[in-house]
């Protein structure tokens, strides 16, 4: 806030204004958690399908 005398209108506007933003922040962050976690399980799934792709090669060319 500035340093100038709000009066009480403009305080408690200014009060929602950084509640506001406060709050967008939050779910800013909240939403960047969940991305990083989903982007982790598809790594993860996608190596476990490589991995499972790349055993049904061998075995394929292997014992066939």
């Amino acid at each position: 806030m500035d340093a100038k005398v709000l009066d009480g209108c403009d305080f408690a506007t200014e009060l929602v204004r950084e509640a506001r933003v406060d709050a967008a922040e939050d779910r800013f962050f909240t939403n960047r958690a969940n991305m990083d976690m989903a982007d982790c399980v598809i790594s993860i799934v996608v190596t476990l399908l490589v991995a499972a792709c790349v055993c049904a090669l061998l075995a394929h060319v292997l014992f066939v």
